[in-house]
């Protein structure tokens, strides 16, 4: 309004406004920066008001222009951090992700992370922290007991598929085939989508080697069917031996029973073969007359006493050593504390047994052919 006024309004704009509006950022936008002394200067009206315009008009264009540019520049830096985000393995997200760090550690411990690193696109249903918490309750243990568990590796495979396998491909009733050799059934109803036992949470997180689907479970993998052949006993030098096939895959109640039985064979066997030993130099008070041998069962009082050690087994096994079926073949226990009943002591206890086995055979065989007793036979 005041530009459109007598001449030389725009100077009197400038010079009569108060001096506290002279000085600032807007009077200097009105007279597009130009000094009070090139606005005294400017004589016909038309050039006053024109000056005056043009250094509004060409204020108002800079400043939409610095908007333009600083939109432009947004929008490129969001484009930029889109494509940096997609541009990162599945490994270096989940990394990034602080909700997966138990994931992580588990991939670290299993050694996959060069796995989900490299260029083979893979796609991962990836558990949250929650999620592995949950798993922790349900079976009772903490972190670090998962973590040094031997099924890591699979369970981790049992999370993967081969390929990118987006959300919108995902068909319900699909089965889709894991690395770690199983299946996942798919699950599409009511918008949601579930792989397993697990709900997607997130789907489509898209990396530079596939993509991560979010789910709120850790899935656990089918448990192999029983396999004797992966059993301790099945060692060397012979390996796993049952020709005959008394031990079928599947048929876990029926091994524990045959291998609860050989345990007690060969317990039987060592003791009987130290006995064959000891007999020929040792003898109780009142059994001086009683021969070494096969002898000392039927010859009195030898044969009240072969009775005796009977009767005493028969209330060991059927009262006291019972077998327990939730623990291993043979285990009743370590009430030395010695820590015996592990996988290296129980395989050497059945590989002795089985030798004590073959020596008694030995020994009463021989005797039965040259009636000399276990020491006899070495020439003592």
């Amino acid at each position: 309004m005041a530009l459109q006024s007598a001449p030389g309004s725009a100077f009197v704009l400038a010079n009569s406004a108060p001096s506290a509006f002279r000085g600032s950022a807007l009077a200097t936008a009105a007279t597009g920066g130009l000094a009070p002394a090139a606005l005294a200067d400017a004589s016909a009206p038309s050039s006053v008001s024109f000056v005056g315009l043009t250094a509004v008009g060409a204020t108002l264009a800079a400043a939409a222009s610095t908007r333009r540019r600083g939109q432009k520049v947004a929008e490129k830096s969001g484009r930029a951090a889109v494509v940096a985000r997609r541009a990162e393995t599945i490994a270096a997200t989940a990394i990034a992700n602080g909700n997966f760090t138990i994931l992580v550690k588990a991939l670290q411990k299993a050694g996959l992370v060069a796995t989900v690193s490299g260029k083979s696109p893979y796609t991962v249903f990836a558990p949250t922290d929650a999620a592995f918490a949950d798993l922790l309750k349900e079976l009772g243990c903490s972190a670090e007991q998962l973590l040094a568990n031997p099924d890591l590796k699979s369970i981790l495979l049992y999370h993967v598929v081969g390929g990118s396998t987006m959300s919108s491909s995902l068909k319900d009733g699909q089965k889709v085939t894991t690395a770690q050799g199983g299946q996942l059934a798919v699950q599409i109803a009511g918008g949601k989508v579930k792989v397993g036992r697990a709900t997607v949470t997130a789907a489509d997180v898209a990396c530079s080697n596939g993509v991560i689907h979010i789910v709120d479970k850790v899935l656990l993998p089918p448990a192999a069917p029983f396999d004797p052949a992966q059993q301790v006993g099945a060692g060397a030098p012979l390996g796993y031996f049952d020709p005959l096939g008394f031990s079928k895959k599947g048929d876990k109640a029926g091994f524990n029973n045959l291998q609860a039985s050989e345990i007690k064979h060969g317990r039987v066997a060592m003791m009987a073969a130290l006995g064959a030993v000891v007999q020929h130099y040792v003898k109780f008070p009142g059994f001086e007359d009683v021969p070494s041998g096969l002898g000392a069962v039927t010859t009195a009082p030898g044969t009240y006493g072969f009775a005796a050690l009977f009767l005493v087994s028969g209330v060991l096994e059927l009262a006291i050593w019972t077998q327990n079926d939730k623990k291993e073949p043979g285990n009743f226990g370590d009430p030395a504390g010695l820590n015996m009943y592990n996988p290296e002591m129980r395989q050497k206890e059945i590989n002795n047994g089985r030798m004590g086995m073959f020596s008694v055979i030995g020994i009463i065989g021989a005797e039965v052919l040259t009636g000399k007793d276990g020491m006899n036979q070495l020439g003592f």
